[in-house]
């Protein structure tokens, strides 16, 4: 899922775009609760703003929880009913019919404040199933899984690595903020951090924890996007990165998916050219379409345009 995009913090006020807000419940007038890290690592630092509609106190009752139901007339309120009658509330959640006419999934985020934990949420499906209660007749399973949301809000994006100093500036913003016209308000604490209320930002949307990340650029980045034809076959896109990188070009965000198997695919990309070799624009697209055509005859250079910050 491509829920990334690029914009502009001014006057302390960041613009959440529908595409990457939407999925994530934060729209107009939901309350989101937010933290800020400060990353360092060989002399270089960098901020982040994390943004979730829960707050710190609710993270050790939330967990995520998957149906599997009958694709027929009343599975969903089975399973619904199910949850209901354990007082477990449902928070985001999403259903796709998977097989049409015989399975349907709904996964969702709960709130078990009411209710316990995990695995005795589990065990009381387990048992009714057993039971054979008719309650469930169009419910084949659950899976239940304990949140780690908490982990990704409360200690940042750099956990695992040991060689990054991840230091949280505001482990959490207490009061909660409201989004407005789509624009979330940095707190005037965060302002004071970063040393300035404009930047150019990146958001990118973390739909498994239901976060938003707001990470902050270069004042001097220069970005466009790439749209890359190439081969399904193993080291295609190693050698896409490598031309990339031997041209000084930084790659921020991308996205690849199989057109034909085994034949073709195709590479999104957002990349930052401002160290690249040659600066100016026209140039540099010529330079990757004759770089990436280099690489082969499947190797194309569909599409490039700048993106505004």
């Amino acid at each position: 899922m491509k829920l990334w995009d690029f914009g502009r913090m001014e006057s302390g006020k960041i613009k959440i775009s529908q595409k990457v807000g939407e999925p994530l419940g934060i729209v107009d007038g939901s309350e989101v609760f937010s933290s800020m890290f400060k990353y360092e690592i060989d002399g270089k630092s960098s901020y982040e703003i994390v943004l979730s509609n829960f707050g710190p106190e609710n993270y050790r009752e939330i967990a995520y929880v998957t149906f599997q139901v009958r694709d027929e007339p009343g599975a969903l309120a089975q399973a619904a009913n199910f949850l209901k009658t354990r007082n477990v509330d449902i928070l985001n959640s999403e259903t796709v019919s998977s097989v049409p006419n015989v399975v349907m999934v709904w996964e969702m985020l709960v709130d078990l404040s009411f209710f316990g934990d995990s695995l005795s949420l589990k065990k009381d499906f387990d048992d009714a199933k057993t039971g054979n209660d008719p309650n469930l007749a169009m419910v084949d399973c659950l899976c239940v899984e304990a949140s780690d949301l908490a982990t990704r809000y409360t200690r940042g994006a750099a956990v695992e690595n040991e060689r990054i100093k991840t230091k949280a500036l505001r482990k959490t913003e207490k009061k909660a903020s409201i989004i407005k016209n789509g624009v979330f308000e940095l707190p005037q604490a965060y302002v004071n951090f970063l040393g300035r209320a404009s930047a150019p930002i990146m958001l990118i949307g973390e739909p498994d924890s239901w976060i938003l990340s707001i990470a902050f650029l270069n004042d001097d980045s220069k970005l466009m996007k790439l749209s890359i034809d190439l081969p399904d076959r193993p080291g295609a896109i190693h050698e896409i990165m490598k031309a990339l990188g031997e041209e000084g070009i930084n790659v921020l965000a991308g996205y690849t998916n199989v057109l034909v198997y085994y034949e073709r695919m195709s590479c999104d990309l957002i990349v930052d050219v401002r160290s690249a070799s040659v600066s100016a624009k026209g140039d540099i697209v010529e330079v990757l379409k004759t770089r990436i055509s280099g690489l082969g005859p499947a190797f194309k250079l569909v599409s490039s345009e700048s993106v505004k910050l």
